[in-house]
């Protein structure tokens, strides 16, 4: 075997430790990038089987960072996706398809619950109100300005407008703010007036 000179084993040496730096680097960035997407966002499934047999999918996910809780609920006939946006103090919903995104300020004594949302899902156009509840009304004519809206609720309503819901009080089948048209009640407690 040739001898090989200092020089060459320096070199030698010295390309070994860059490589090996070189991959302990690597490896830190990938473990870093895990362990804060692990503690960034966590994603739920649940499939939960209702009082008359039916089955509801939900899947949930969680962004601490951003404050942000985003459930996409499915049913045989129905699907959603419902976004509380905590920083921003927002409630977005966006139906499958459906032509609109529909987004409402937070009320801290009249917040629909997850629950309330999923169970009215199939509802959702149906014509009905009945005692005195907290309604929204959706005027098309009034777009959310996106600016404000925050990045979650822009990515999930990126191909269609997105309007505002006002909230009004319904007594009854009347309303105490005449609104145009008939109320189209969902999430047990919303109503839509358009």
């Amino acid at each position: 075997m040739p001898k090989v000179s200092t020089t060459q084993q320096r070199i030698i040496l010295a390309s070994i430790m860059v490589i090996l730096l070189g991959f302990f680097i690597v490896a830190g960035t990938l473990v870093g990038v895990y362990l804060t997407q692990k503690h960034t966002e966590k994603v739920l499934d649940v499939v939960i089987q209702g009082n008359k047999g039916e089955e509801e999918e939900q899947t949930a996910m969680v962004n601490e960072r951003e404050n942000v809780a985003a459930f996409h609920i499915k049913r045989k006939k129905s699907t959603a996706t419902v976004v509380y946006n905590y920083n921003q103090g927002l409630i977005g919903l966006r139906i499958t398809n459906s032509k609109k995104c529909f987004v409402m300020k937070m009320d801290k004594l009249n917040i629909p619950s997850l629950d309330e949302i999923s169970r009215d899902l199939p509802h959702f156009y149906t014509k009905q109100v009945s005692g005195d509840k907290m309604s929204y009304n959706f005027r098309e004519a009034e777009p959310a300005d996106r600016t404000a809206l925050g990045t979650t609720l822009n990515i999930l309503c990126s191909d269609i407008p997105i309007y505002w819901a006002l909230p009004r009080k319904i007594q009854g089948n009347r309303s105490s703010s005449a609104p145009l048209g008939s109320p189209w009640c969902f999430f047990g407690s919303l109503c839509l007036c358009f």
